[in-house]
């Protein structure tokens, strides 16, 4: 439309110059061509040319005596005009030469508008209000005028002059025109801005329904009924547009509606409105309008979405902050995000400006660190709590609470010394006394501090409240005086049993009683506690207790000579247990031999070195056979299994005896040369042990057969060379560096061991001062010399300290990652001892070992190994075990199955393979990039396992991890600020300020 007014408008003109000249054809002179040409390019949009061709006709004309003036004024007109259009720097001073000029001439009446609009269409709105308010004076009562005033009361808009573009629209509005519809809602807008709102809703209802303006007036006349405080009518108004808009605009409208809503506490629909706000609106939107939107989401128990809008304002140092912080944390308690909701309160009660917040917060904060399992850090906040707020809202609700503590805290001696100091005790505080006290007992109990387990059962015994918890305390009482071998455990154990205690502890009474008979050689006795105990049938809570019983039974019978009765039991095992075969089929055929049953008893020991080749009896059952064909007169078959022994099983403790019986069967076999060899290295290698002197007899014999008696003479020197009588002066030094070490005195015990095996390296004693050099390196640290010696002691196989030292040999090659060494050194230890406790230990070593050389199936075989024969001989080593499992499948990426195995260790027992446990799965999850379920998985192992201080800590710091995976700096940052300022442990302090560094280069 504005174009088209100045095109009709130049038209018109140039129409009626194109009219004169085809009428004066006389005055086609030469310079009435410059005219021609330049009007010409003018109606073809070529300006500056046109204009120079104008002016130079301009020029040309002035100086001629008969001027066609009415071209000329023309000329002028349109130049003026061109220059306008190339944005000449003295156009508008052109146009104003011309009106002064020709103010009577038509064209002086119209060429303010052209300006005007020129200006206006450019945008420049003050030059616009220049020209147009001369328009509208020179041409008050044309039609153009019209046009003219609603272009000024536009631009008059635009510059923000409302007061005098306001008259003018009102005046348009009021005049029916394609300009009316404009200003009503310009005079709308104008009015609203004034504060005059009855007027602005009058004037924008009238173009409601009209383009372009009905997409937003609706958010006007919402925001003038929202002010105006019309709320039922506002209601009435938005609620159908915003759930029909038509393509209207209403983002505005959705705010007011959410906040009428939110005053009127319709958080329902003022979470839904304010939702709908922040859809349409894009961008920055207020922190009191987030506040609002987040605390209707916490109201509506929308907590995901409003913990996501809290955070965006909880991080600012003002009161708003601080209350976003605190609505943030009472929102991750909902959401069960214990960590998110620690860091908001810790926020929240740092401020200030809020004192109602900041008491509610420090509760809060203090209930939070319980919850997690930081006891101590939550009886502190407590502590601080009732200092800061004396008679404060959470007084008597914070001592409950600092009471119910107790009920779980970690630290059970400093809880039971504090209830021991208070004067006046409630039920429930005495109640909480014993569990404390038997908790601590059993702490004491897996600690192998068993006198002070027991002071804490007896104490736990005193108030007797909780019956369960009294047998118990009863029971484990008997299992710390067994372990400390007290005279009056036996009594402990019949008082379980005649009492009104569970089957389950009346059982294991009844089998401890078994083996304390056992140990007091009174088999018979033994034998019949052994029995009453697998009376009950077993399951999978008392196999092993189970197997082992019916094997014990079978063995006393043995001790008490009842074969018969013996060997029913050792085939009962035979049959039904999953342990303890290879030892049972070995008691077995020993029992036979007593019989006099020896062809069944042969098959039997052959049979084992058959089924079970690794087993620690394999050379125990070599021997016997040997024995047994050395009986029957069968000497080379016996020579044939002890020579197999002695090479195969160079290590066993059984070597010196089956080189005595190989050398009997060698002289009947009158191979006396192969006899005396035997003898020699028995006298010679073995001189310290039992069957030395029967050696020393037979190599006197073989030697007379042989007609060389006077070579006895030098091999008894030699023997009393390497084995000194008491008294002497090398026994003396030996014994003075031993007891150096037996008193741990290592460092003088080092530098004595040294000088005597330096001083007598011949001497039989120079094996055992290596084993006592060893350990003392090894107590000592210095465990590089400690493995030299260690590995002497193995090599020289000469001394009952080999498996000893195999096994520390062997940790001590872990440690420095040589997993090859450490393998073949645990091997060892099966293959050598006969001790179960060693055994287990040896498997423990083998899972580490192939677990961090890569041989994840291994680890699985061995760990099983312990799970199922024997893990409960060392405390905790099933739980390890398990634990050991679940690791092998995580290292082959197996998550699925290490989570089941993981899960199996956790619900084994609250220690520290169990707070492993939990940290692993929570990192699988991780990895997986499941961080919200990582987290919870965390959070749950700091509230079950914050005895456990390095995996606690090392998950506060996953938690971080997990947070800066999800984008969340606010509780990043805020994890890391708690662990920095609650840690003691300068690693992990160090871990995390490393972590806040890279989430600030971040942000």
């Amino acid at each position: 439309m504005k174009k088209t007014i100045i095109i009709t408008t130049v038209s018109s003109l140039l129409n009626m110059g194109f009219h004169t000249y085809a009428q004066n054809t006389i005055a086609y002179t030469d310079p009435e061509s410059y005219y021609h040409k330049g009007i010409e390019l003018f109606q073809k949009k070529v300006y500056a040319p046109s204009r120079e061709e104008l002016r130079h006709y301009i020029k040309s004309t002035q100086q001629s005596l008969n001027a066609n003036e009415f071209n000329l004024t023309n000329a002028e007109y349109y130049a003026a005009l061109a220059g306008l259009y190339v944005k000449a720097p003295d156009a508008d001073i052109e146009i104003e030469r011309f009106v002064v000029n020709h103010s009577d001439h038509p064209k002086a009446k119209v060429i303010y508008g052209d300006l005007g609009n020129y200006f206006y269409n450019e945008g420049d709105y003050n030059r616009a209000i220049q020209y147009l308010e001369k328009a509208v004076n020179v041409n008050s009562t044309s039609t153009a005028a019209l046009e003219y005033k609603y272009k000024l009361a536009i631009s008059y808009y635009q510059t923000n002059n409302y007061s005098k573009a306001l008259p003018l629209f009102n005046e348009v509005k009021s005049i029916a025109s394609d300009y009316s519809i404009h200003s009503y809602y310009y005079s709308g807008v104008i009015n609203f801005k004034n504060a005059n709102y009855d007027a602005a809703l009058s004037d924008l209802k009238k173009v409601e329904s009209v383009s372009p303006y009905k997409t937003e007036i609706p958010n006007w006349i919402a925001n003038i009924l929202y002010v105006e405080k019309r709320y039922e009518e506002l209601l009435a108004y938005t609620e159908p547009i915003i759930e029909k808009p038509n393509g209207r605009k209403i983002d505005d409208m959705c705010l007011v509606t959410a906040e009428v809503c939110y005053f009127r506490d319709d958080f329902t629909n003022a979470a839904k409105y304010y939702d709908k706000f922040r859809t349409f609106r894009k961008g920055a939107v207020s922190n009191q309008v987030t506040f609002r939107h987040a605390y209707s989401l916490y109201k509506t128990e929308h907590y995901e979405k409003a913990i996501e809008n809290f955070k965006k304002i909880a991080g600012q140092n003002n009161e708003l902050g601080q209350q976003a912080a605190y609505y943030l944390g009472i929102s991750s308690l909902k959401a069960n995000d214990l960590s998110a909701a620690s860091a908001a309160f810790e926020r929240a009660k740092a401020g200030t400006f809020d004192k109602i917040i900041q008491e509610e917060a420090q509760f809060n904060h203090a209930k939070v660190a319980i919850d997690l399992g930081n006891s101590q850090q939550g009886i502190t906040e407590l502590e601080n709590y009732l200092k800061t707020y004396p008679g404060g809202k959470y007084e008597d609700e914070a001592s409950e609470v600092m009471s119910d503590v107790m009920f779980d805290a970690n630290n059970y001696s400093q809880a039971i010394a504090y209830i021991e100091g208070l004067t006046k005790k409630s039920p429930k505080l005495n109640a909480a006394y014993q569990k404390l006290a038997y908790n601590q007992g059993v702490l004491d109990f897996n600690a192998e501090n068993y006198t002070k387990a027991i002071q804490y059962f007896d104490k736990s015994l005193l108030q007797p409240i909780d019956n369960e918890l009294k047998q118990n305390a009863t029971f484990w009482k008997a299992e710390a005086a067994y372990a400390a071998k007290l005279p009056e455990v036996s009594s402990y154990y019949k008082d379980i049993i005649n009492s009104n205690a569970p089957e389950t502890l009346k059982q294991k009474s009844k089998y401890a009683l078994g083996y304390l008979n056992y140990n007091s050689k009174d088999y018979k006795q033994a034998a019949n506690y052994f029995k009453e105990f697998i009376k009950v049938r077993k399951d999978e809570s008392n196999r092993q207790n189970f197997e082992d019983a019916i094997v014990r039974i079978g063995d006393c019978n043995l001790a008490i000579k009842n074969y018969d009765e013996a060997l029913k039991y050792y085939d009962l095992a035979i049959k039904e247990n999953r342990t303890e075969k290879d030892y049972a089929m070995y008691q077995k055929a020993l029992t036979l031999t007593f019989l006099g049953r020896n062809q069944e008893a042969l098959q039997i020991f052959d049979r084992i070195g058959t089924q079970y080749p690794n087993s620690r009896l394999v050379d125990d059952a070599w021997f016997q056979n040997a024995t047994l064909e050395l009986d029957k007169g069968n000497y080379q078959s016996a020579v044939s299994l002890l020579s197999k022994m002695v090479r195969e099983r160079p290590k066993s403790g059984l070597i010196p005896q089956a080189l005595l019986k190989r050398a009997l069967a060698y002289s009947n076999l009158k191979n006396y040369e192969a006899a005396l060899n035997d003898y020699k290295v028995i006298v010679i290698r073995y001189g310290k042990t039992d069957v030395a002197e029967n050696a020393l007899l037979g190599l006197q014999q073989t030697l007379n057969i042989l007609g060389r008696p006077e070579d006895f003479t030098a091999i008894v020197d030699e023997y009393k060379k390497t084995n000194p009588q008491n008294g002497s002066v090398e026994n003396l030094e030996y014994e003075s560096a031993k007891n150096l070490y037996l008193n741990e005195k290592y460092s003088n015990a080092v530098a004595s061991l040294l000088k005597f095996i330096n001083n007598y390296p011949r001497s039989s004693n120079m094996y055992e001062a290596k084993y006592y050099l060893a350990d003392s390196y090894y107590i000592l640290k210095d465990n590089m010399n400690a493995l030299k010696y260690y590995n002497q002691v193995i090599n020289d196989n000469r001394t009952g300290f080999v498996t000893k030292s195999a096994l520390r040999a062997a940790s001590i090659e872990t440690s420095v990652k040589n997993y090859k060494n450490a393998i073949s050194n645990y091997r060892a230890v099966i293959i050598s001892s006969a001790n179960k406790r060693d055994i287990i230990t040896a498997w423990q070593g083998l899972s580490e070992a192939y677990f961090y050389s890569g041989n994840q199936d291994s680890v699985i075989v061995y760990s099983r190994e312990i799970i199922n024969n024997g893990g409960d001989i060392i405390m905790g080593a099933s739980n390890k075990a398990q634990l050991y499992i679940g690791k092998a499948y995580m290292a082959k990426n197996d998550f699925g199955r290490a989570e089941e195995e993981f899960k199996k260790t956790i619900a084994m027992a609250k220690d520290i393979n169990g707070a492993e446990a939990k940290y692993y799965i929570g990192e699988m999850q991780y990895r997986q990039k499941k961080y919200k379920e990582s987290i919870k998985t965390i959070q749950e192992l700091a509230s079950e396992f914050s005895d456990f201080l390095y995996w606690y800590e090392k998950g506060f710091i996953l938690i971080a991890d997990n947070y800066v995976a999800l984008s969340d700096y606010f509780m990043a940052k805020a994890t890391l600020k708690s662990i920095i300022e609650n840690s003691e442990t300068p690693e992990t302090v160090d871990v995390a300020k490393k972590k806040m560094k890279e989430i600030e280069n971040k942000e």
